[in-house]
């Protein structure tokens, strides 16, 4: 474990997701490291719910309003849900590319590759945290998600940022480590979970009703909460925690051996049981 000031840089594909590591950020940022989220589209097409309950009614008794409400009120609200959300943990540099989505194809705005580099030449991180660029992982998908393909791009991305073009005058900035969040992952693939104390659960709990937008609210957000934080935590042994993957094989000086695995091992499994439980805080 490096002792330094760490950059983070997330790059996600809706402003939603930035959510799923958020108290894993909230840690670096309490211990004094830098966070920068990167949302790459606007998310305006993306669980627009009140909009799309008002569609699935027959047209004569549909709210005119609603159904022809601007698409940029609700891009907007989605854009200060996640600033509220992100201010929970202390994040506040929040870069937003607004891109469409729904889908967000490469294909069709190469150029959003060249913006997510430029933002990683911006930051220069130490880790980055972004989408899977893989489609046949934990959740098959049957065609490439705004997801995957922001995947595919923060990698492409990352790689112009340590490759400039001829003509570039920036300097090149290489990541040290790049994070897969683990909600792309089958439980039995993830290699690292952050454990969370009820502190940072019930800031995820806060962070998740922000997105009034989506038809969350508090109790939904305890109830999703507890779903799948708690399956992460028992799956580490603890109460709760955020699951990801490496991209690639972490070298160390020696073997690593985290300080709250020593402890599994001297508390006792009663113990263990009661902090899985929530019944002891994680520390």
């Amino acid at each position: 474990m490096t002792d330094r000031q760490l950059r983070i840089l997330t790059v996600s594909a809706h402003p939603h997701d930035f959510t799923w590591f958020s108290a894993t950020l909230g840690i670096h940022v309490e211990r004094g490291d830098e966070a920068t989220a990167c949302v790459v589209t606007h998310g305006g097409s993306t669980h627009r719910e009140e909009w799309m309950a008002e569609l699935r009614k027959p047209e004569s008794e549909r709210d005119v309003l609603i159904v022809n409400a601007s698409a940029d009120k609700y891009i907007q609200q989605k854009e200060d849900e996640l600033r509220q959300a992100a201010a929970i943990f202390g994040v506040t540099d929040i870069r937003m590319l607004n891109f469409p989505d729904k889908p967000l194809l490469i294909s069709e705005h190469p150029d959003v590759i060249d913006r997510i580099a430029a933002v990683i030449l911006d930051v220069r991180p130490h880790i980055l945290i972004t989408e899977s660029p893989f489609t046949d992982c934990g959740r098959p998908m049957v065609y490439r998600s705004d997801h995957t393909e922001v995947g595919i791009a923060a990698a492409e991305a990352k790689l112009r940022a340590e490759l400039p073009r001829p003509g570039s005058t920036v300097r090149p900035h290489q990541v040290a480590m790049t994070f897969w969040p683990g909600q792309a992952f089958d439980l039995s693939q993830l290699d690292l979970v952050v454990e969370l104390s009820e502190e940072w659960f019930e800031k995820r709990i806060q962070a998740e009703a922000c997105f009034e937008s989506q038809a969350h609210d508090e109790q939904w957000a305890r109830r999703r909460m507890l779903l799948d934080l708690g399956v992460l935590g028992n799956h580490a042994r603890t109460a709760y925690g955020e699951g990801f993957v490496r991209e690639k094989l972490e070298l160390h000086s020696h073997l690593p051996l985290p300080e709250v695995m020593i402890k599994q091992t001297e508390v006792g499994d009663a113990a263990n049981v009661r902090k899985m439980f929530g019944l002891d805080d994680a520390t």
